[in-house]
């Protein structure tokens, strides 16, 4: 089977323990971003990044001067007062760093205003199943700002990913973005124990040891990766949602009422067909030659 990216807990003995894989770092102190990307740069494995889990808002967060040249992936619950961001623009702009929010409302508004000053911004969309969890419409308005707003900007995702992926002629499975593809990514505790989410790993529902787990391909990541053929066997109304092929069921929240995730969907698939239109009379030669 193909050897998966790796997700896992700073923890030194468990880095110097791996050979050659490609390891996101997870750590909840700021202090330990340097130290985490030390290690697995001692060891003989390569650094997808650290993921700082940090339970306060971006306002609160102490940025290293020592995290030049290391990429960071700052989970944060909220931005905060930007009066308290400003200060931190310039560490917040440069190439290493990117912010994570939660996709509340007031975060959606947050990243916005993010973007628009250089920050990159990665919005975490909440699973279908909590009611209220996402605001369909806040969310579009910040999509169309994201792909279409002609004013320079920095890239949020996870639009900016799926622009750049983006097929009109398949299925696209972004979870990649969040590090969450079992079909890409497993998550180990310390003891190498694999989970196919970053859920299940904080949940501990692993599917066993990382050493037999890869002797062949696990059944449950098979299992996933077609669970959405299942909503044409069940007739789901996810099924004739014009933007099936962007979201393939993943939003459908627990009541079965589909309308703000559908719309949504329906409207980004317009987008970026909008785009891929662009892009190919881009392509064209001009008619003026002057």
């Amino acid at each position: 089977m193909r050897l998966r990216k790796l997700v896992c807990p700073y923890d030194p003995s468990l880095i110097n323990s791996l050979h050659r894989r490609q390891i996101a770092v997870r750590v909840e102190e700021p202090s330990l971003v340097r130290e985490a990307a030390d290690a697995v740069a001692k060891s003989n494995n390569s650094l997808l990044c650290v993921i700082l889990d940090f339970a306060q808002p971006l306002t609160a967060l102490p940025i290293g001067d020592n995290w030049d040249g290391i990429p960071v992936l700052l989970m944060v619950s909220a931005v905060g007062e930007f009066r308290g961001v400003v200060s931190k623009l310039p560490a917040l702009k440069k190439p290493n760093l990117r912010v994570a929010l939660p996709s509340c409302k007031d975060n959606l508004r947050d990243a916005r205003i993010l973007a628009s000053v250089g920050v990159y911004c990665s919005i975490f969309i909440e699973r279908g199943g909590m009611d209220g969890s996402v605001d369909w419409d806040e969310l579009s308005d910040l999509m169309t700002y994201a792909l279409c707003a002609r004013v320079p900007h920095a890239p949020v995702d996870p639009f900016d990913y799926i622009s750049r992926h983006y097929d009109p002629m398949t299925h696209l499975k972004w979870d990649a973005v969040y590090l969450e593809n079992p079909e890409e990514y497993f998550h180990l505790d310390t003891e190498k124990n694999v989970a196919l989410s970053s859920k299940d790993a904080f949940a501990r529902h692993f599917i066993g040891r990382l050493d037999e787990v890869e002797k062949e391909e696990p059944p449950e990541v098979i299992r996933r990766a077609d669970a959405w053929s299942n909503l044409f066997l069940e007739k789901s109304v996810c099924a004739t949602c014009e933007g099936f092929k962007l979201c393939m069921g993943k939003y459908l929240p627990k009541d079965g009422k589909a309308d703000g995730c559908a719309s949504f969907f329906a409207e980004m698939f317009e987008v970026l067909g909008e785009l891929e239109t662009l892009k190919e009379k881009s392509g064209k030669e001009a008619l003026w030659q002057l």
